[in-house]
């Protein structure tokens, strides 16, 4: 969903490309069709599928876009008749009754699919009953039957490498890093309890070693020469020692790659930090959310503003590179709290920042929390308060809080470094963010993240 928001970032499909080496263990061909990716329209999609002529389409459904998704699904069910539909996601998972009634799907794969999913393809090619597999939802006699839910995948480093071969690389990026750039899933799960957040996997953490991710990135190398690469672990950082044991292991094996992750304030070690450095990560993306110590409480993120604020200098000094994810829209939030993230995104020395607005996604304890307050529905796709009034308000902190940040001097200061190493790139990102801002103006569903 990032991918398909976002003016300048592009990530590879993770999900998909896993499912895959899952079903090339199981002796079945696989192709793979990132629509977003190569730009490609629903006729265009149609006719690339016609050419591999699938006995089963495997699709991850998206958010926002979950109407347009499921609108697509039922024309490629009508154009394919005898092709399986087997189908994931957050929504797939949560309304997997809905969703069957709303399109003919014939399968529906809820929680974490790689199991379930190698189940599902052993039955259909043994012609067994599904009765069995827990986690799923399947048709029979004209019925749609749901299984019970299925446990998590304990032992992640068992599954096969995902199928990274079948991407084209070149079209993924990520602003200011160099290409090709890769992308590495080392952990699944979020520990923490943050209450708008979408937990695909749950709260428990489940790791990679340290071996079987230098495995993956000495694949890619293989593959496509990558020079940069990104963790897409929600919080890479959530355990500083297997951080810090990766790291000297990267360091041994003198790969040479720039690197970024997605980190939580309160998890920035000191030692970590250092050793993240000497292992060539130049970039964190921090999960803020706030400034202020009242907004952060009312969305659950359990952390000292003051002390997250010091962490973030810390990492700055060390010459990492910062971005900070800010979100506006909580109905108890006022100027004051934006004004205190204004601030903290100044005094951190953050280069850039996204500020995006607070969705009460269903499947969040925000959303229970206010499901009352909330107008949501599939289809037409319809997910925000009831009360007019917060959106307005969010629109205006959103905008606030983004010009305030951006066109401040020591903003500037930041992003000059940038601008210096890499003119090239900056500029295109510039233009790539500026034409998605004027697309926006036209779809009032998108949102922005840098």
């Amino acid at each position: 969903m990032c991918s398909y928001n976002s003016p300048t970032f592009l990530f590879q499909p993770i999900e998909l490309i896993s499912l895959a080496a899952i079903a090339r263990n199981e002796k079945i061909e696989v192709a793979l069709l990132d629509a977003i990716a190569e730009n490609l329209s629903s006729q265009e999609v149609q006719k690339k599928i016609k050419g591999i002529n699938p006995s089963s389409i495997v699709c991850l459904t998206g958010f926002e876009c979950i109407e347009e998704d499921l609108l697509e699904l039922k024309e490629l069910k009508r154009i394919f008749p005898k092709t399986e539909l087997i189908v994931f996601g957050h929504y797939a998972s949560v309304f997997r009754e809905e969703m069957m009634n709303l399109c003919p799907i014939d399968f529906i794969i809820h929680g974490e699919p790689d199991l379930i999913f190698k189940d599902l393809i052993q039955s259909i090619k043994s012609k067994k009953s599904y009765t069995e597999i827990e986690g799923l939802s399947y048709r029979f006699e004209e019925k749609i039957v749901h299984n019970s839910i299925a446990g998590r995948v304990i032992y992640p480093n068992e599954l096969p490498m995902p199928a990274f071969d079948l991407l084209k690389n070149n079209l993924y990026k990520e602003p200011f890093f160099p290409e090709p750039y890769g992308l590495i899933q080392s952990a699944r799960g979020c520990p923490y309890q943050c209450n708008f957040c979408v937990k695909s996997y749950g709260t428990k953490l489940t790791t990679l070693t340290p071996e079987n991710i230098i495995l993956q990135l000495e694949n890619y190398i293989q593959l496509f020469n990558i020079k940069a690469f990104r963790f897409i672990d929600d919080t890479f950082t959530a355990i500083p020692s297997r951080v810090i044991e990766f790291c000297k292991l990267l360091i041994s094996k003198n790969l040479n790659l720039k690197w970024s992750c997605l980190a939580r304030p309160d998890t920035l070690d000191s030692e970590m930090l250092d050793w993240m450095k000497k292992a060539g990560c130049t970039r964190l993306y921090i999960g803020v959310e706030s400034g202020s110590q009242e907004i952060i409480h009312a969305l659950n993120k359990k952390f000292n503003v003051a002390e997250a604020l010091d962490n973030c200098k810390k990492a700055k000094k060390k010459g990492f590179e910062l971005m900070g994810f800010f979100i506006v829209g909580h109905p108890k939030e006022k100027k004051e709290d934006v004004k205190k993230s204004i601030q903290f995104a100044i005094k951190s020395g953050f280069s850039f920042i996204s500020v995006s607005t607070l969705l009460p996604y269903p499947g969040t304890s925000l959303y229970d929390e206010f499901k009352s307050d909330v107008n949501f529905s599939l289809v037409p796709y319809k997910d925000y308060f009831n009360d007019p009034k917060i959106a307005i308000k969010a629109k205006q902190h959103r905008s606030y809080l983004t010009n305030r940040f951006y066109f401040h001097p020591k903003t500037w200061i930041s992003l000059s470094s940038l601008i210096i190493k890499d003119r090239k790139s900056f500029g295109e990102n510039l233009l790539a963010f500026m034409r998605h801002t004027i697309l926006k103006q036209k779809n009032k569903n998108r949102e922005d993240f840098i």
